[in-house]
């Protein structure tokens, strides 16, 4: 005989204790089901179980029922269900399985859906895969399981069933145990959303790697949104963070999915504004400005998040520089030379500084992207992007580091005497280490150079090949040069005239270094 309705987690009590609402429905709908095969399934009842049947007398003791739905025979449905067509076959098994959830029903049942075309029969799968303990089946039945599901159903369904499998501890277990033998299309849906199961739900470690963790969010984000808004407050937020760090491709589905996970922090005013700007910075990297706007709307609604949100709508409506948002357009009137602004690279939400130049400069510009790139050196701004504006004009823009020299050491408040000498050693040291690399600046104009405000000297301009002989000569002269400037410029006392003079006397970048080091 089949196991019985008592081998259900929640039918587990006392064969005495009263029906509750829930089983009595249960057993009702059990009975019917009985009532349509009870000759298909030869069974053989007695005057009460006749009745429980009929409908006449309702379910009251929980053996007794339990009692009448073991009389169906495993050898009874094996031998019969073979001969049914398909449909009928699977609406046996699927009847069955309601009250005897059992491996071998199960694997005939998904057998069968295949030739079933029963769109009902596949999503009242779910319901008969959660009954199933899945302490005893064997590797090979595991396998056959999940292949079985992932043939039945299509690809926006499967995550969500899968992912609800997870849940139980006992399928958990049997899928780890024949992980590795899986084939790789299985394990290319599988193993990803047992990571962000794992991680997600259990907030555990990723058993797997971080390539799988992103394939799982993705997947996760893709199902529907009632499933996603079902998960607890400690899952949704789990899954946003994992979202937002590993998921990117495909864009559509995984912004859906992060949009509704957004909504369930809307209690939280603040968790909600923070979420929406992380949202938005997530959508803007992937270009889906429109979308965007209207999380950082979200975003402006909370007070302290306002002057943020302000900024990113201004930058948003502001002119373009290639997909930096730039504050000053008149750097793109007609002009012969070039010009320095500053901006917003839209995409990675850097500020920038930003070189734009004539359209017959664009090789130039071109070249200097290139030698910058693969310069090796911290104190070099990265470039963010290059190429030319709307109208034809070259431009660079690379990342901004606190203010221009020129305006630090020249300004209304004259540095400290080592302060300027510090930014001395840091500009030589740079200019050996470029012409080390072979490369050069066109001249050594403070105006090329930022600094943050650590004190840190940033090189935020264009550079030039040169010869390694031709570099280095260079960089002496604008060591000796640049030095001299700019402490000449500093305040009293100043550095001993005699001092300045053996600067100029220098004929290696080292010799230059070693005198500022001992000033």
């Amino acid at each position: 005989m089949v196991a019985s309705a008592s081998s259900r987690p929640d039918d587990a009590r006392s064969a005495d204790d009263p029906l509750e609402a829930d089983e009595v429905a249960r057993y009702r709908a059990h009975f019917a089901f009985l009532k349509e095969h009870r000759k298909l399934l030869a069974l053989k009842l007695n005057a009460a179980e006749d009745l429980l049947l009929n409908g006449v007398r309702e379910p009251t003791h929980r053996g007794v029922c339990q009692h009448l739905l073991a009389k169906v025979e495993r050898s009874r449905v094996e031998l019969v269900a073979p001969r049914l067509d398909p449909a009928a076959r699977a609406r046996l098994l699927e009847g069955v399985l309601g009250f005897a959830p059992d491996m071998g029903y199960l694997l005939l049942y998904l057998e069968t859906l295949r030739d079933a075309r029963r769109p009902d029969a596949v999503a009242a799968l779910g319901e008969a895969l959660r009954s199933i303990d899945f302490a005893s089946v064997s590797a090979a039945q595991m396998r056959r399981v999940l292949e079985l599901i992932v043939e039945l159903h299509d690809a926006a369904a499967l995550p969500s069933l899968l992912f609800s499998l997870l849940e139980s501890a006992t399928f958990q277990q049997a899928f780890d145990a024949s992980a590795e033998r899986l084939p790789p299309a299985l394990a290319d849906i599988v193993v990803p959303l047992r990571a962000v199961h794992a991680v997600v739900v259990r907030g555990e470690r990723n058993p797997t790697d971080a390539a799988a963790l992103a394939r799982g969010a993705s997947l996760l984000l893709a199902a529907p949104a009632r499933l996603l808004r079902a998960r607890s407050l400690a899952a949704r937020q789990r899954l946003f963070d994992v979202g937002l760090e590993l998921a990117s491709e495909p864009v559509e589905p995984n912004h859906r999915g992060l949009a509704v996970l957004v909504e369930g922090f809307a209690r939280d005013a603040d968790a909600h504004g923070e979420a929406s700007l992380r949202l938005a910075r997530w959508l803007l990297t992937r270009g889906l400005e429109r979308e965007a706007k209207a999380a950082i709307e979200a975003a402006g609604r909370v007070p302290r998040l306002a002057g943020v949100a302000q900024a990113w709508r201004r930058a948003l409506e502001a002119p373009r520089v290639g997909p930096v948002a730039i504050a000053d357009a008149g750097v793109l009137a007609p002009a012969g030379r070039e010009r320095f602004t500053v901006g917003w690279h839209v995409g990675r939400q850097r500020d920038a500084w930003v070189r734009v130049g004539p359209a017959s400069e664009a090789a130039r510009y071109e070249r200097a992207v290139a030698l910058t790139t693969r310069l090796p050196l911290p104190s070099v701004a990265a470039v963010l992007a290059s190429g030319r504006a709307g109208a034809g004009e070259a431009f660079l823009a690379v990342e901004r580091h606190g203010r221009p020299a020129h305006e630090v050491v020249l300004g209304k408040t004259p540095l400290p005497l080592d302060e300027l000498l510090a930014l001395v050693r840091q500009a030589v040291r740079l200019l050996a280490s470029l012409a080390l690399g072979g490369v050069a600046l066109p001249d050594a104009r403070l105006r090329r150079f930022a600094v943050d405000d650590h004190g840190r000297l940033w090189l935020r301009d264009l550079v030039e090949a040169a010869e390694r002989e031709d570099a280095e000569r260079t960089a002496l002269e604008q060591a000796r040069e640049l030095a001299l400037d700019v402490l000449a410029r500093g305040p009293r006392p100043r550095v001993p005239a005699a001092a300045l003079e053996r600067l100029t006397a220098r004929t290696a970048i080292s010799d230059v270094l070693s005198d500022l080091d001992a000033l």
